[in-house]
């Protein structure tokens, strides 16, 4: 019998190629903002550090009327982002090996499945973790890791942030980073974390590095 091993992805940056839009989206929305802002805001967790902002910088809240046309207006936009080259063949591979695929990402559901089913990637993942489920990235772990009853050195998280690293380290979850999404080498090189375990400047080395570390 295979032993289970779990890979976790962060979606936005990682699998889908969207940070720009994203970050277009953030400064659209608060004009405060610059794009070197919304990086150090991915430094921590996403929604955690968009609160500070807006107090920080007196950011008037929305009536649920704005805030849906808003909401409406992005998941257009994003909608016509696609995956990065390469991610469907290595989704569908780690799956017919009998990988769990899972998702622990901060974005909310109708920012999340359309996007997945548009590219027939959402029937992949036995679990998706959307920020409805919790905007914590750590308690979505814990889920994923009481869900399936593996230890963590059978789980691997996958992501381009920081503040992802950061969760994945409070989690004790063994992480590696990608070089093509929202932070380059200088933030993952900030500081030292436990469990990081390197980082992949293309879908061959992530695909590599799977096979080779989490061998079923």
């Amino acid at each position: 019998m295979k032993h289970k091993k779990v890979i976790i992805f962060d979606m936005d940056g990682v699998l889908i190629d969207s940070v720009q839009t994203s970050s277009n989206y953030m400064l659209e929305r608060f004009p405060t903002m610059t794009e070197e802002i919304g990086k150090e805001i991915l430094c921590g967790n996403f929604h955690d550090e968009v609160e500070k902002f807006k107090l920080k910088n007196n950011v008037k809240e929305e009536n649920p009327e704005e805030r849906e046309l808003r909401l409406a207006a992005y998941q257009i936009i994003k909608l016509k982002c696609e995956a990065y080259d390469g991610v469907h063949d290595l989704l569908y591979n780690l799956h017919k090996d009998g990988y769990i695929l899972a998702l622990n990402t901060s974005a909310i559901e109708r920012n999340c499945m359309p996007i997945l089913n548009k590219e027939n990637l959402a029937e992949l993942f036995d679990f998706i973790g959307v920020a409805e489920i919790s905007k914590s990235k750590v308690e979505k772990f814990k889920m994923i890791e009481e869900k399936y009853g593996v230890t963590k050195e059978d789980m691997l998280f996958v992501t381009d942030t920081l503040g992802d690293i950061r969760e994945a380290d409070i989690a004790s979850i063994p992480t590696l980073a990608v070089s093509w999404g929202v932070h380059d080498e200088s933030y993952f090189n900030r500081e030292s974390h436990e469990n990081f375990k390197g980082i992949v400047n293309s879908i061959e080395e992530l695909k590599n590095f799977i096979y080779k570390n989490y061998s079923l």
